[in-house]
């Protein structure tokens, strides 16, 4: 009698299916590839929504890039470059201009008769200024300064308050201030009433906290006192202008 073959190791597990049988190699060894491959595909999907979420990332990263961009062309506008603070001519041109020129008329208050302009040009040495009147009562000095509101509607120019004080509080001044606040100098009429004087306002400006746009200038009945700081004890008003904008 011919012995049994004994079966051969690349033919059969030793494991036990679920009926307590043998099972082929083969068959094992095609039962974990398959598994393992539907375990591969199983988490294709994960890297590719891994994949999908980068662009939004790098997308947001992109568009923070490009807000610290804009507000960096904001803070450098016109010509040359004005912060986004600044008062500008006109701020919808591609390339706005910081204004740089402003202008007051003055108009008599009631029973005078002076009329003027005072057109002030922004320097690298501070606020010049160029000031011409008429109608003033011959051979007569007169103070003009810079006054708090652009307000000239009040029949005696009261309305435009007190001095504009370029270096601190208007309304609150110092009590041992020895100037004359928002001063623009006496101005000294001719024989027929005419009037012009020049200067530069070393601390004003058309820009930043002590900008004069929209103040007023008011023209006074007498020159300035020099020993009756803050106001110059100037008298009347003989006349108001709102300093606004010039193209000249």
């Amino acid at each position: 009698m011919s012995p049994v073959p004994k079966p051969s190791s690349a033919m059969w597990n030793p494991g036990r299916n679920r009926r307590g049988r043998s099972f082929p190699a083969t068959k094992t060894w095609w039962l974990v590839g398959m598994m393992a491959l539907v375990a591969l595909r199983a988490c294709e999907p994960k890297k590719e929504d891994a994949k999908a979420k980068t662009p939004k990332v790098e997308e947001k990263k992109t568009d923070d890039k490009k807000k610290v961009e804009e507000k960096k062309t904001d803070d450098k506008k016109p010509g040359q470059t004005a912060s986004a603070s600044q008062v500008l001519v006109d701020p919808g041109a591609e390339t706005p201009e910081a204004v740089s020129k402003a202008i007051a008329v003055v108009h008599a208050t009631e029973g005078n008769k002076v009329e003027g302009t005072v057109v002030f040009a922004q320097t690298p040495d501070g606020l010049a200024f160029t000031s011409t009147f008429k109608g003033l009562p011959g051979g007569s000095k007169h103070a003009h300064h810079v006054h708090l509101y652009g307000d000239c509607s009040g029949a005696d120019g009261k309305t435009a308050g007190t001095h504009f004080n370029l270096e601190g509080s208007s309304l609150n001044p110092p009590k041992d201030i020895k100037r004359i606040t928002g001063d623009l100098g006496d101005v000294e009429a001719d024989k027929e009433g005419n009037a012009t004087s020049k200067g530069v306002l070393k601390t004003a400006s058309l820009q930043g906290k002590y900008s004069i746009l929209g103040r007023a200038i008011i023209i006074h009945a007498k020159p300035n006192d020099p020993k009756s700081p803050p106001i110059g004890a100037a008298g009347g008003r003989l006349g108001c202008g709102v300093i606004g904008l010039t193209k000249k």
